[in-house]
């Protein structure tokens, strides 16, 4: 029952027609998947972070907020900008060009540095504290992971936001 009868898919662009002739498990699997859609916002969004990650080194260096409704988009434009700058390894340290934090619902100062640290792989202890989290971030050396560019998903309250981004100062 997985297979029908295709006669004429001539309809279809080329690409198209080998999709249609896959088995119905695999075209479905495929339909799932997450697709990048280039509208021209998205587009204009992956272009400026282009540019800040191409932005040389210095002590303030520029930013970028991106501001929508739920889903519309914003996290799939740092996943497509994440997947464009993979992490790649040495034989003794990773390299971890593009960071991506995914904050909880409830942000705060010590989710954040939890977060961080989670998405840069490092051991995390049950119930920690603040002063050690700070440390631990600290200690980690972001600089020789290489992060060029943490990207934050971040959806909270206006004070709270302004606590866990005075943090990144």
């Amino acid at each position: 029952m997985d297979e029908y009868p295709i006669i004429d898919l001539s309809h279809l662009l080329p690409a198209a027609q080998g999709l249609a002739r896959l088995p119905a498990d695999e075209r479905i699997q495929r339909l799932r998947a997450d697709r990048w859609i280039g509208y021209p916002r998205a587009v204009e969004a992956l272009n400026r972070l282009e540019a800040l990650y191409a932005w040389p080194n210095k002590q303030r260096m520029p930013n970028l907020l991106l501001v929508g409704p739920t889903n519309n988009g914003k996290s799939m434009i740092v996943e497509k900008f994440r997947r464009t700058h993979p992490a790649s390894s040495d034989a003794d340290q990773e390299h971890i060009p593009v960071l991506v934090v995914q904050m909880p619902s409830e942000p705060s100062v010590i989710r954040f540095y939890v977060a961080l640290l989670a998405a840069m792989g490092a051991p995390l202890r049950p119930r920690p504290r603040l002063p050690e989290m700070e440390q631990l971030a600290l200690a980690s050396d972001l600089e020789a992971t290489g992060p060029s560019h943490p990207d934050m998903d971040l959806d909270a309250r206006t004070d709270v936001r302004f606590r866990v981004l005075g943090v990144l100062r």
